[in-house]
């Protein structure tokens, strides 16, 4: 028997993988494909939710614009008709130079506050003898109209409060508005009382609002100075409570409670003196008179 080797053959065992092995660059790809894909559904959805104006704009953006190439080193004949057209043009005119017509002077020339009203001052009321008349059926603000500024002319009534009223058509009927001028008040320094100089126009008004069928609304006013009183109390209410006051007033000198449509207040946000919000004149009650519709 030959004796035995001792150089044994070597024999490996080999650990399958399942699957395989290809290293980690696919992951790599995977990632970049996810990635691109994302922004492909993000670029669709903004498609999606932008209007066409938006759009249009973003196209143009994108648009390359064809930009004329000029040889600046000689003379272009594209370029010539457009210079010839611009020197044949007539030179632009001087507006400094020039003469402007004369322009409208201002609706008030006086130094006070324009406002659409028509305003009558003392010793200013134009007699009505010169007007033609009102038919009070066809016209009822018209009628109404002239009744009030006939009580404020030249030997009436109220003509030493011509200065105190101001009385104008508007669109929507008759507006009088009755101002503070200071030494003549309204009512009574911080509160609601009425003075007598208000009394007196509004007895006069009364007559006139009575006797033509129109509805009344009521709004007061009050300069920019503070109200220093209770607290809780303000420019507001003392404006609100004030026209409340014009309205009783007139009631009591006969108009109908069923004729007042409206009564408040607006404070100093809507001043007759704009330039100056603390002026007197500012401190006024507004009388709105608007035709009542036939049923």
């Amino acid at each position: 028997m030959p004796p035995q080797s001792n150089n044994r053959p070597i024999i490996k065992k080999v650990k399958k993988v399942s699957g395989g092995h290809h290293g980690g660059n696919w992951k790599v790809a995977y990632a970049d494909f996810m990635t691109a894909m994302m922004a492909f559904f993000l670029l669709l959805w903004i498609l999606s939710v932008s209007d066409a104006e938006k759009l249009s704009g973003i196209a143009d953006y994108f648009t390359p614009a064809a930009v004329p190439m000029v040889d600046i080193s000689g003379f272009d004949p594209a370029a010539a008709p457009i210079r010839d057209a611009l020197e044949t043009q007539p030179p632009v005119p001087d507006l400094a130079q020039q003469e402007l017509p004369p322009a409208d002077p201002p609706p008030n020339a006086t130094g006070k506050a324009a406002n659409p009203w028509t305003a009558f001052e003392e010793g200013e009321a134009e007699s009505l003898s010169d007007s033609p008349p009102h038919d009070g059926a066809a016209d009822p603000l018209g009628a109404a109209q002239a009744a009030i500024e006939e009580t404020m002319a030249t030997g009436n009534p109220l003509e030493s409060l011509a200065g105190n009223l101001m009385v104008a058509r508007t669109p929507d009927g008759l507006l009088v508005e009755i101002v503070d001028l200071g030494d003549r008040p309204m009512f009574r320094s911080g509160s609601a009382e009425v003075t007598e100089v208000l009394a007196r126009v509004l007895k006069e008004f009364s007559t006139v609002i009575a006797g033509t069928p129109m509805a009344v609304s009521i709004t007061g006013h009050t300069d920019a100075s503070p109200y220093r009183g209770r607290a809780g109390y303000g420019n507001w209410e003392l404006s609100a409570d004030r026209a409340n006051a014009a309205r009783r007033l007139l009631e009591e000198s006969g108009v109908p409670a069923d004729r007042f449509r409206s009564v408040g207040g607006m404070a100093d946000v809507a001043p007759l003196i704009v330039e100056d919000p603390v002026d007197p004149r500012n401190r006024r009650i507004t009388i709105e008179l608007q035709p009542i519709a036939k049923p």
